[in-house]
């Protein structure tokens, strides 16, 4: 059995003021292309279709389009999830409907959870849901996080396994190589741009929970990993959302399952543009010219008068100017004046605050006046 699995289109999403939507449609119309080429027998998008809950008008014809587009051209069906960006509602809206053109969508949490029959696999979907809402649903069920709404919802698929077929599950969200240990959190890749689904680390499961699935196909991280076995993966976001992304390698991914095993194949998407990080002096990199998304991160030790409109000739599409020299010079700074406050008496606070204010320097009169009123208010206190 073939699957292409892939994740967090964030269809309409904004960067830095850049829309991303024209990227975003040059790049996935060729990729169906591809696909159809690969001729799966499904292809996954495990969650966050949208950016937003609330779309606005561009955004819905594109996802309009492409979807259109996919369920005209490729001859499988195409199963999508609710992510923690997309409102589960309009994910789920005419759902029943589009499984007639082999689109399945699946917005909201069933009491039961979903299962779509795709040749010799049963593909079992949890769209995001905080723990809060799957509590809700099962009353006499003790669930105090995630980890126990996703334990007791794999419990009722399990009431339904048949050992004859491959098993295949869609879940959007974080999912660790090991138990909530910071050692397992570190082995993950994680960007700026992913928001946090529960508060605290409560928003954290093992992959250990999944052991018994043939395949797991995660979205929610944008870049493209195995989570602790080359049959869990995170296929990644398709374009670059955020500068902490610039070196992923953005790939969708050709799982092959066989009686032997899985077999995963990477595939890079190649976007009509990229998002890189330039460093160097403002005369080098002022001398060349891109329109890719840019982060400068300029090494000179002076502020480039009008730096970020000269480089915009160069770059139009420049998402942000830093000065690493400067920045680090400044925390520099700010760490040794703490220092040297943390040794300050509050009556050399004082006489300092004293001369900013009057200009003056305090007699010894005064000085004499503020030690008595310090030692005051210390026998108060």
């Amino acid at each position: 059995m073939k699957i292409i699995h892939t994740a967090d289109w964030h269809i309409g999403k904004v960067v830095n003021n850049f829309s991303m939507l024209d990227d975003q449609i040059a790049l996935l119309n060729p990729w169906i292309d591809e696909v159809n080429d690969l001729n799966p027998d499904v292809v996954l998008l495990a969650g966050d279709l949208y950016d937003r809950s609330l779309p606005n008008r561009e955004t819905v014809a594109a996802v309009n389009q492409l979807l259109t587009k996919m369920s005209e051209s490729l001859s499988c069906p195409i199963v999508i999830i609710a992510g923690n960006h997309d409102s589960g509602e309009r994910i789920d809206y005419v759902s029943q409907l589009l499984a007639n053109q082999s689109l399945y969508l699946a917005g909201l949490p069933n009491h039961q959870p979903q299962k779509i029959m795709v040749n010799n696999a049963d593909i079992y979907l949890l769209p995001f849901a905080d723990h809060l809402t799957i509590a809700r649903m099962y009353p006499d069920i003790p669930i105090h996080n995630i980890e126990d709404a996703v334990k007791y919802q794999l419990s009722l698929i399990k009431q339904d396994w048949d050992a004859d077929k491959y098993h295949l599950l869609m879940y959007h969200g974080y999912v660790t190589p090991s138990r909530h240990t910071d050692e397992g959190h570190e082995e993950l890749v994680y960007s700026d741009s992913e928001r946090p689904t529960e508060i605290g680390t409560s928003e954290f499961i093992p992959s250990q929970l999944f052991r018994d699935f043939d395949y797991i196909a995660l979205g929610h991280l944008h870049a493209a990993q195995r989570v602790g076995a080359d049959n869990i993966r995170y296929s990644g976001s398709p374009l670059k959302y955020s500068k902490s992304e610039a070196r992923h390698r953005k790939q969708y991914l050709e799982v092959d399952l066989t009686a032997n095993g899985v077999e995963v194949t990477s595939h890079e998407f190649r976007p009509p543009h990229d998002l890189r990080v330039i460093r160097g002096l403002f005369a080098d990199i002022i001398t060349k010219k891109s329109t890719d998304y840019v982060f400068v991160e300029l090494m000179d030790e002076t502020v480039i008068h009008e730096g970020m409109e000269r480089l915009r000739r160069q770059y139009p599409q420049i998402m942000g100017l830093e000065y690493v020299n400067l920045a680090r010079r400044q925390h520099h700074q700010t760490a040794e004046n703490m220092a040297q406050l943390a040794q300050k008496s509050p009556q050399a606070y004082f006489e300092d605050f004293f001369v900013e204010m009057t200009g003056n320097e305090l007699t010894n009169h005064q000085r004499d006046i503020v030690k008595e009123l310090w030692q005051t208010v210390e026998e108060e206190e």
